[in-house]
């Protein structure tokens, strides 16, 4: 199973609030630093399907989103789009916004557009490719982000949780997940071998990972906090999917 937490804010230029939401693994958000991975066709059929395995998690967490932010927005964010499966949930949401997917990807943005224009969103889905750890992009102001698993691939994510803070409109809100366990395939004991293979997997990854992407397992709370916003609200989910048979 799996579980993440996140903290989700609404912004008042003088003092942004806070709520919070979760995701799954690493579906596809900023990527500044992987692009062959990113770029390999089989890497997004990857996240399609786990964003159809996740559905529930999916709608239950963007129902929070949406009924926290009030259905009238004029410009959602999708923070690291990967593949679009919050892009495309986000458009069928917030019915009369604007949805702007930021990804390093052109690949991932393609498919994006593909999706949106063969669910009639086309007109109303913007995809921008942008490595946030250059400069944040020209946009005008937001009224909701969504940060799914993409901050902890930035080099520097306080910076552009402050360039998000500085696009917001008062009283918006920033929606992040990340996870806070990993996902977990198999069982302890497989039958042969020694106990617990999939546990000493995640220990080698926790060492790579403390030095490719040293953000991983953050506490966010306090990084929206120095970044302007008020934390209103945290939430953690789990995720069990039920088996495909």
């Amino acid at each position: 199973f799996l579980r993440h937490t996140q903290d989700y804010m609404r912004l008042a230029h003088e003092g942004h609030n806070v709520r919070g939401m979760t995701d799954h693994n690493d579906a596809g958000h900023v990527r500044h630093t992987h692009h062959d991975a990113t770029d390999d066709p089989a890497f997004g059929d990857l996240l399609d399907l786990d964003g159809q395995v996740l559905h529930r998690y999916w709608n239950e967490v963007l129902a929070w989103v949406q009924d926290a932010a009030g259905p009238t927005q004029r410009r959602v964010l999708d923070l690291g789009a990967g593949t679009g499966t919050a892009t495309i949930a986000l458009a069928q949401r917030f019915a009369g916004a604007e949805i702007v997917a930021i990804d390093a990807s052109e690949q991932m943005l393609n498919r994006i557009r593909t999706k949106a224009s063969d669910l009639g969103l086309g007109q109303r889905i913007r995809s921008l490719q942008a490595d946030l750890d250059d400069a944040w992009p020209d946009l005008a102001p937001v009224d909701v982000t969504w940060a799914s698993m993409s901050l902890h691939h930035l080099a520097d994510p306080d910076r552009v949780l402050a360039d998000v803070f500085a696009a917001t409109r008062p009283g918006g809100l920033i929606a992040v997940a990340e996870m806070t366990e990993p996902l977990r395939y198999l069982p302890y004991d497989l039958g042969l071998g020694r106990p617990g293979l999939e546990d000493r997997c995640f220990d080698a990854l926790r060492q790579e990972h403390a030095q490719s992407l040293p953000h991983l397992g953050s506490d966010w709370a306090p990084r929206l906090g120095a970044a302007g916003f008020t934390v209103l609200d945290q939430r953690a989910f789990t995720v069990d999917p039920d088996p495909p048979y």
